[in-house]
């Protein structure tokens, strides 16, 4: 294999496109700014909804006589959380950040620099989860993006 790994492209990509997206939340009206993070948030944030770049694969696609490509994917994790004991929020919040999230990110461009291009892009939607506790609600909502790329 030739040619670069194309993980940190990918993120790159994803992040130029999501990073700080706005939203509105339905409930109150507001219209709030979205970060995107790789992984992790950061410390010290009192962030309440996010996006963080998880998992990414690859794997040799060898089919080709003329070089191999990547089958890569990442899954994208969107998290609203709601601080609040009982029936307080909903996944509405995240429903809205995953569709944005979904329509910006659909036709993916990876940088230049990279020598490396997307051939065919696909996305997914697992089952969200939704965790309660006695201090906070979180709703997430998952996306995996899948590439073929060379």
């Amino acid at each position: 294999m030739i040619k670069t790994l194309p993980d940190k492209w990918i993120r790159k990509a994803i992040f130029d496109v999501i990073n700080n997206i706005s939203v509105v939340d339905e409930m109150s009206g507001d219209v709030l700014v979205v970060k995107c993070y790789d992984s992790r948030v950061m410390a010290d944030n009192d962030v309440t909804q996010y996006v963080l770049m998880t998992t990414q694969t690859n794997t040799v696609d060898k089919s080709t006589k003329c070089g191999n490509r990547w089958e890569s994917s990442i899954l994208l994790d969107i998290v609203t959380t709601f601080n609040g004991a009982g029936n307080y929020g909903s996944r509405l919040l995240a429903d809205n950040i995953l569709d944005k999230v979904r329509a910006l990110t659909d036709s993916l461009t990876l940088d230049v620099a990279s020598g490396l291009e997307v051939v065919y892009q696909s996305q997914d939607f697992p089952n969200d989860l939704v965790t309660v506790t006695s201090t906070e609600n979180i709703y997430r909502k998952f996306m995996r993006i899948e590439l073929l790329i060379d």
